[in-house]
Order: C-alpha cells, then sequence, then structure tokens
C-alpha cells in the first residue's frame, strides 16, 4: 500500500470513528450548561442543582482533560504509523488500536458524568434538556449556526463580539 493510500485509509477511518462518537443519543451541552441563564431558566434549574452539578462534574471534567490528550496522542501516533516509509500494516493497526482504546476510555469517563448528571435532574428537567440538545442539532443541521472554525458563510459579515 503507498504511503498516500495509508493516509487516505487512516484519516478515512478517523473521521468516521469521530462522527460515531459525536452520534450519541445521551447527550447534554458543551461546558457548563446550567450556568448559562436561559438554559436554566428553560429547565428551572436550582441553586441546589447548581452546587451539585459542578461538584458532581468537575472530577469527570479534570480526568477527560487528560484523557483528551491522550487521544491527540495516540491520533498522532496512528498519523505517524501511516506515513512511515516503508509502510508498515501492523504499526499502524497497534497504533489504531491504542487510539481505539484511548477513545474508549475518554467516552467511559464521559458517561458515567452524564449518568451523574442525569440522577440530578428530575425527569421533567432532562426531557427538557434532551428537547434542547435536539434543536440545537436541527438548528446546526440546517446551517443556522456556523460551526466552530468555519468562518462567516457565503455574503455574511464576520460576528463581531462585544465585550
Amino acid at each position: 500500500m503507498s504511503g498516500r493510500a495509508a493516509k487516505w485509509l487512516v484519516g478515512s477511518v478517523l473521521v468516521l470513528a469521530g462522527g460515531v462518537a459525536s452520534a450519541q443519543p445521551f447527550s447534554v451541552p458543551v461546558g457548563k450548561w446550567w450556568e448559562r441563564p436561559r438554559i436554566a431558566a428553560r429547565l428551572g434549574i436550582t441553586s441546589e442543582q447548581v452546587s451539585k452539578l459542578n461538584a458532581a462534574t468537575y472530577p469527570h471534567a479534570k480526568a477527560m482533560i487528560d484523557l483528551k490528550a491522550t487521544v491527540d496522542k495516540a491520533t498522532l501516533d496512528v498519523q505517524a504509523a501511516s506515513e512511515t516509509e516503508p509502510f508498515e500494516a501492523e504499526r499502524a493497526r497497534v497504533a489504531f488500536g491504542v487510539l481505539q482504546q484511548a477513545r474508549q476510555r475518554l467516552e467511559a469517563e464521559r458517561f458515567e458524568m452524564l449518568v451523574k448528571v442525569r440522577a440530578i435532574l428530575t425527569p421533567d428537567q432532562w426531557g427538557r434538556l434532551q428537547e434542547l440538545v435536539r434543536e440545537r442539532r436541527e438548528e446546526n443541521a440546517q446551517g443556522n449556526q456556523p460551526t466552530p472554525g468555519a468562518g462567516p458563510k457565503r455574503n455574511q459579515q464576520p460576528r463581531r463580539y462585544q465585550d
């Protein structure tokens, strides 16, 4: 297999695997969404729940920073293994296996955090949160919200942020 073909193959696998990981039905908005006034008001989050959510998510968020770094390093290793000449298929396979394990650990940590978040919210709040997540996905799919780093759409002025 040529180096170019190997790069294409590895790149395709990484894109597909990333898409699968991000398409989980058990999802919440990014970051400390419970501290965003619009979301907190829509869900009716109490100050006690804010404290519990902060306490529950902090250790997981900290662990996920390290796990994300491990995924990033493993991704670099897969890329390096696919670019070596002569190409060593077994080295690429081993590197990809390490990457998959790193991703699995990151997703398992994320899932445990979501389980704790789910336990803090009432069933009604969880339902409204999932509705909000679905709405955001639909907006993004329709192109109403730019993806991070995408820049302005054609014939659209760049956003100006106020200090």
